[in-house]
């Protein structure tokens, strides 16, 4: 499949619910210095986008197992650092509602984006081949949990044992070919120029290279319609935690220890969206563009008043 003649990328519209899985509260300054002494939630958002009979989730959030499988020794380390709550009825599995899934998008492998992961045995997992034998021997590991992993959550082969069911499943993200970006029409975009990738080789969607959280970390960006006008997306995963970390200079806390892969490299990332938003506000465009972390309670709110569904 490939990009039809007189077309550019990012010009159809997906279908975009933003879907809170569970979340979890910690001391404000335990994710950002700024946020202070109160409790401050944390959601575990993930993204399904529909169009032409495609089903695509961006994610897999929490799941109920998550509860069982951060339960054992140092696995209950996880538990108590991030105490989730799941509600009924707001899994993946859940939410899909027997619908299937045809491609998952996987961020990284943290557990509170892979809980669900069990529950789309169907869907092609792309993941950046990068992070397989590292996150495969992290798996491995009784010190998986201390490094944001529960192995409890993936399927019996783990992220790829050779010549298992989830291999013949998984897709290359860092194989897709580079895309170029529409900038005429979004000239904000100039700011991803080379770090954008045709997935699915149709310009519908662009993933996103977003370095330093975990290994061959990325985002996801496409266009969707907002009270009838187009947007772009950009569901950037744990490249920050929250919004004001592009808006208000917020700085993350002593969590940032916990299970990043380089701080130095998940800094330019920060460095990389910042310029983003203020290039999309420097053309007074700003409304024009949703850069939606994973955890941003505020950024979904944003979303969601502009017309946006979760």
């Amino acid at each position: 499949m490939s990009l039809a003649p007189g077309r550019e990328a990012l010009d159809v519209s997906w279908d975009f619910e933003w879907w809170n899985t569970g979340s979890f509260e910690a001391r404000g300054f335990f994710s950002h210095l700024q946020a202070g002494w109160a409790k401050a939630e944390h959601r575990a958002y993930v993204g399904l986008l529909e169009r032409s009979g495609r089903r695509v989730l961006f994610d897999a959030g929490y799941a109920p197992r998550f509860h069982d499988c951060a339960a054992p020794r140092l696995a209950s380390i996880y538990r108590w650092a991030t105490p989730a709550t799941i509600p009924a009825g707001s899994s993946v599995r859940e939410r899909l509602a027997g619908r299937k899934v045809d491609q998952l998008l996987l961020s990284h492998w943290h557990a509170d984006h892979t809980g669900g992961l069990l529950d789309i045995p169907e869907a092609s997992v792309w993941r950046p081949f990068s992070s397989h034998e590292a996150v495969r021997q992290e798996a491995l590991s009784a010190c998986a949990p201390l490094k944001g992993i529960l192995a409890g959550q993936f399927p019996d082969d783990l992220p790829g044992r050779p010549g298992a069911s989830l291999s013949a499943r998984l897709r290359d993200v860092e194989a897709a070919p580079p895309m170029a970006l529409p900038v005429g029409r979004w000239p904000f975009l100039s700011v991803l120029d080379g770090s954008c990738r045709d997935v699915f080789g149709d310009g519908s969607l662009a993933t996103v290279d977003l370095p330093g959280h975990a290994l061959g970390h990325y985002g996801a960006l496409f266009q969707t319609q907002l009270a009838g006008r187009p947007v772009l997306d950009l569901l950037c995963g744990d490249a920050v935690w929250d919004e004001r970390e592009l808006t208000a200079g917020w700085t993350r806390g002593p969590a940032a220890l916990f299970g990043f892969h380089s701080l130095g490299a998940a800094a330019e990332t920060t460095r990389l969206l910042r310029r983003l938003c203020a290039a999309a506000k420097a053309c007074g465009r700003e409304r024009d563009l949703y850069v939606l972390p994973t955890h941003c309670r505020l950024a979904a709110s944003r979303f969601v008043a502009a017309g946006g569904r979760e």
